[in-house]
């Protein structure tokens, strides 16, 4: 009788606190979660979980596409060439031929350097550059080479690469793009590099390629 006495009581008070439970759950709003809206919940956060990983890698694919259709090209930055002998010839020519020059700082490991190197031998970028226009590039490597040389120029590796320095055919300084103007090439189509360099030329003004004309 006592056994079942204390089962009763047993019984008694776990329903009871079952009862508290619930009516204090109630009381705060909230609803005891069932094993089957556990179940929904955790498929909407694997459903979402998946949804972001497609966003995340919609968002790379064109960086992917971009460094494949790179591949096999020539790279533009000659790491053993002697880049202060290169730029004083460059020079010349430009001052010979009567065309501006472009003396453009950066690596090949840069994917925005390599792809303003494409965008800038594109066809209708060469179209009009080919004859107002002398290029040169200078390796950087891991921003450890021919520093002495940028400094000299008054080019500024600090907001990153690609960075260029700009002269007009008399030899004269337009500018620099050491407020990051090319940094983010690897954005930037070949159409805004036209009009970049159509700046430059015709306005002698460096604005980001990416920048409302006035």
């Amino acid at each position: 009788m006592f056994k079942y006495s204390s089962r009763a009581w047993f019984v008694g008070g776990l329903l009871a606190g079952l009862l508290s439970y619930h009516a204090a759950l109630w009381v705060s709003g909230y609803s005891v979660v069932e094993q089957e809206s556990l179940q929904q919940q955790k498929d909407l956060v694997a459903k979402l979980q998946a949804e972001n990983l497609e966003l995340t890698e919609d968002l790379f694919k064109p960086r992917w596409l971009f460094e494949s259709k790179m591949e096999g090209n020539p790279l533009p930055y000659d790491e053993f060439a002697d880049a202060r002998s290169e730029v004083a010839s460059a020079r010349n020519e430009a001052l010979n031929d009567d065309r501006f020059l472009m003396v453009t700082f950066g690596a090949n490991w840069c994917m925005d350097c390599r792809n303003l190197h494409r965008q800038l031998k594109s066809e209708e970028v060469e179209a009009y550059t080919a004859e107002l226009f002398h290029f040169a590039n200078v390796d950087v490597g891991k921003f450890n080479k021919n520093a002495d040389l940028a400094t000299e120029l008054g080019v500024s590796l600090s907001r990153g690469i690609p960075v260029a320095i700009f002269f007009d055919p008399e030899g004269n300084v337009i500018g620099t793009t050491n407020e990051g103007q090319l940094e983010p090439a690897r954005l930037y189509s070949s159409k805004q590099i036209l009009r970049f360099v159509r700046d430059i030329a015709e306005q002698s003004r460096i604005l980001p390629p990416d920048a409302v004309r006035r």
